[in-house]
């Protein structure tokens, strides 16, 4: 459980960070939605990190623990949940 927790407050910076890019990119996106973007895409990225993770290559080549897919699932389930309040409360 502490892996999920601190993969999805490692998710919060770069969420907000390429929120504030597409606001600052695209003209007609609110700054709300954009963030909420940043979090959705941020949920996508960890799910991608688990495939990874869980390649043999991967875990064959590390003497570091690989963490379970749950921990994964988890943290990208609170990312896009993070996205979606932020959206809802901006509308």
């Amino acid at each position: 459980m502490r892996f999920a927790v601190g993969l999805t407050a490692a998710g919060v910076v770069p969420a907000v960070l390429g929120g504030l890019i597409v606001w600052a990119a695209t003209s007609g996106t609110r700054l709300e939605r954009a963030v909420a973007y940043g979090f959705w895409f941020t949920s996508a990225f960890v799910l991608l990190l688990m495939v990874i993770a869980g390649r043999r290559f991967v875990w064959q080549r590390t003497s570091m623990p690989v963490p379970e897919g749950w921990t994964f699932l988890a943290a990208a389930g609170a990312l896009t949940a993070i996205g979606i309040v932020i959206d809802v409360a901006a509308s």
